[in-house]
């Protein structure tokens, strides 16, 4: 997905076939610049549609350390740093072609100093790996996959297709392409001073990275998603009061470009 190491092989004889598979060395190490922004807009049954609200646009950095890879998932751990905020770290597992699949722990900051993004946000959840075969610009593929996020109730099914759009040249270096378009439903349990929220509903995300072939790595990212939730609000811990019902559309945007 956003980070670590692809290795495209090319397969054969043929130099526009490639076999997507993600083998990083453990200790490797990467460096992200990550931006997103989003904008929501939120509706209940006491008070009138809000209007659109803009979020400021986010800047982090994203530091990679490959733990380990075996039988096809590999551990990574994920400094994540908000300039003036400090930094939170995780552990994530990845699939054979660099997708994020799970999120075993989580230390650091509170989840409150990354404003209202979540890891969904920041690292949209895109297509799972491609078929184990060599590929050639223009092939498709279907996804099916179960994901676990943090803020997840419960494993849910990723569906969508891949396509290996392209090879090329991007500043001297040669790359590969590849596209996807997912659809996860999502239920997410929160609690805040204003009391718990739950949401439920569904996010679609399309996504393109190019792949540098010189060393596998993940140059360039683009990502967009869309969530729309059934939203229910609970009084706080210990206060009376029936719950809210409401909706919530989130538009998000993401960049992911490595900068080492």
């Amino acid at each position: 997905m956003l980070t670590a190491v692809v290795a495209l092989v090319v397969s054969g004889c043929r130099d526009d076939h490639v076999t997507i598979a993600y083998q990083p060395r453990p200790g490797a190490t990467f460096t992200y610049a990550v931006h997103v922004a989003s904008t929501t807009t939120n509706s209940f049954s006491d008070r009138p549609i809000s209007p659109a609200t803009g979020v400021v646009p986010a800047d982090f950095t994203a530091s990679h350390h490959v733990i380990d890879a075996q039988q096809g998932t590999t551990r990574v751990e994920v400094r994540l740093a908000r300039e003036g905020l400090g930094e939170r770290t995780f552990v994530m597992r990845f699939d054979r072609a660099a997708q994020l699949t799970a999120v075993e722990s989580v230390e650091g900051i509170p989840a409150e100093a990354l404003g209202s993004l979540g890891l969904s946000e920041i690292f949209p959840a895109a297509a799972g790996a491609p078929p184990d075969r060599p590929l050639r610009p223009g092939d498709h593929w279907a996804i099916d996959d179960q994901v676990q996020l943090a803020g997840m109730d419960a494993p849910a099914r990723l569906t969508g297709t891949g396509h290996l759009v392209q090879l090329g040249m991007v500043d001297g270096h040669k790359t590969a392409t590849v596209s996807s378009a997912t659809t996860l439903p999502l239920t997410s349990t929160s609690t805040t001073s204003d009391g718990e929220q739950t949401l439920t509903g569904t996010q679609t995300t399309t996504i393109t990275v190019v792949y540098d072939l010189a060393d596998g790595s993940v140059r360039h990212s683009n990502a967009a998603t869309v969530g729309q939730f059934d939203v229910l609000l609970g009084p706080p811990a210990g206060q009376p009061g029936a719950p809210i019902k409401g909706t919530l559309t989130v538009d998000l945007r993401s960049e992911i470009r490595r900068t080492n």
